[in-house]
């Protein structure tokens, strides 16, 4: 009876909230043929499904092999060593990933100055990681803060072979947050001169109109 192996790779978004099946990821042989190739669902995880009948040591390479063309591809290449050993004549799995479970992080292509992105954060054993993400800049400077608030899930899990691996979750949708600029008003004097010839210049008798370039009445004055 063969023995059903389960490798796992994540799928981290930056710039956007995934949707489920936007990026391939191909499984190598170590002969560099292609053993499957998969997608991510909407938590960013990908299970490939492998048998096994006869003892050895397997190795295998993960690569990401489609992106949408607004992402940026990951190219790195993670390499997964499946052993598999006979225990009172059961097939038993123990899977290792020397560079870290296979952490695909994808970067959304994005105007200038618009991505935010914090550090990585560890995790050294399984739970779902509760956050809320908040705009800590006061407004000023003609900018309005964004007072919204988004709550970030981290659920860390075992794959089942002693390796964690996570997922992020947004419950309240992507975080995005929109700062308004607004000017100050500002004021300014438009003056003129009246010249009176031939008699002494009357105050006020003089009206004078200011039109704005589809010459509509914006401010009236009188000579002073």
């Amino acid at each position: 009876m063969s023995l059903l192996v389960k490798l796992t790779t994540t799928k981290n978004a930056i710039g956007a909230k995934l949707h489920g099946n936007e990026f391939e990821f191909t499984l190598y042989d170590h002969k560099g043929i292609k053993v499957d190739s998969k997608t991510n669902n909407a938590t960013g995880i990908t299970v490939f499904n492998l048998h096994f009948n006869e003892e050895g040591t397997y190795h295998y390479t993960f690569k990401e092999t489609k992106a949408p063309t607004d992402w940026i591809r990951d190219t790195k290449e993670y390499p997964v060593v499946v052993k598999i050993i006979k225990i009172d004549d059961k097939l038993t799995a123990h899977v290792t990933y020397p560079d870290g479970l296979p952490g695909f992080v994808n970067r959304l292509h994005a105007e200038p100055c618009s991505k935010v992105e914090f550090h990585e954060l560890s995790f050294d054993k399984e739970g779902t990681y509760e956050y809320t993400l908040k705009e800590l800049t006061p407004s000023g400077d003609g900018w309005t803060t964004d007072d919204a608030e988004f709550k970030v899930v981290v659920t860390v899990e075992d794959d089942g072979y002693g390796n964690l691996f996570a997922t992020v979750k947004y419950p309240d949708g992507f975080p995005e947050f929109t700062n308004k600029y607004e000017w100050k008003s500002v004021k300014v004097i438009i003056s003129a001169k009246k010249i009176a010839v031939g008699k002494e210049l009357p105050c006020g008798k003089f009206k004078f109109g200011l039109f704005d370039k589809d010459d509509k009445l914006v401010a009236t004055a009188f000579n002073e």
